[in-house]
């Protein structure tokens, strides 16, 4: 279920990482911090405006790509419901970059 809605993100996913291996693995581990982060304001009661501008503050060296995919992942994250919310998010996030 969650694959299914993560589509929308995965071309952002694309565009965002490096292409060498290890700068890769550790932009993918950057993205799914990034959405455990955010999973973890949500859980706190944060709205999204909030969430977004405490998430991309704790981001080391933030670029435009990590403010897109920061933007698009609360977004998406917002809208799971409840139950969904889960380590496999980030671990999908995860996954899914190192795939791209």
């Amino acid at each position: 279920m969650i694959r299914t809605l993560f589509a929308p993100i995965a071309l952002t996913l694309c565009l965002s990482t490096p292409a060498m291996a290890q700068d890769k693995d550790a932009e993918c581990r950057k993205i799914g911090q990034i959405a455990t982060n955010i999973m973890t304001e949500r859980k706190n009661g944060t709205n999204e405006r909030r969430a977004e501008r405490r998430v991309l503050r704790n981001i080391p060296n933030v670029s435009k790509n990590d403010e897109v995919l920061t933007v698009q992942l609360i977004a998406w994250i917002y809208s799971l419901p409840e139950e969904q919310m889960t380590p496999e998010v980030s671990n999908t996030l995860y996954q899914t970059c190192l795939s791209q």
